[in-house]
């Protein structure tokens, strides 16, 4: 399976916010209304926002799935990061393509931009349910960052990589 990678465009901004909605559609259950739907709105902002870079994984020209790089990870709107860091948000995997490296790619793809810019450290938060996000990040190498986690909040992860 071919997997291309493209930076989004504005006219992808609604498809890509429908696949992640799409893609954390099995963790609705888990959540309040009134936190489910301030999920979803924060979601839609981060999506929207021209803060950082959405990135768009495609298989046969199909959205497979999504996420939002930050170069410096202060922009993300989560997390207080230290200065000079990356950061990367709403990583999500269309169920269908789910398996077959899609979430991979889109993870690789943010280090790879991370050390182009000289950048050495990128954190995120990841939900403690999100069992297959951690398999991944935790597969790369990330390691729990507890000093940037409030609980019963997110759990912090980061990777640190060499020169």
């Amino acid at each position: 399976m071919e997997v291309s990678l493209r930076e989004g465009r504005p006219e992808d901004l609604e498809r890509a916010e429908a696949l992640v909605r799409e893609a954390y559609a099995e963790f609705r259950p888990q959540f309040t209304p009134e936190i489910w739907q301030k999920w979803m709105d924060n979601v839609s902002l981060a999506v929207h926002s021209p803060e950082g870079v959405l990135l768009l994984a495609e298989v046969a020209g199909e959205l497979a799935g999504v996420v939002k790089f930050y170069p410096d990870a202060r922009q993300s709107g989560l997390g207080r990061w230290p200065a000079g860091a990356a950061s990367m948000r709403i990583l999500a995997v269309a169920p269908r393509f789910r398996g077959r490296g899609v979430g991979t790619r889109l993870v690789q793809e943010c280090l790879r931009r991370s050390r182009a810019l000289g950048i050495r450290t990128i954190y995120l938060h990841t939900g403690e349910f999100m069992h297959a996000a951690r398999r991944i990040y935790e597969g790369l190498g990330f390691v729990r960052a507890p000093e940037f986690e409030k609980p019963p909040g997110p759990l912090a992860y980061r990777l640190d990589m060499p020169e």
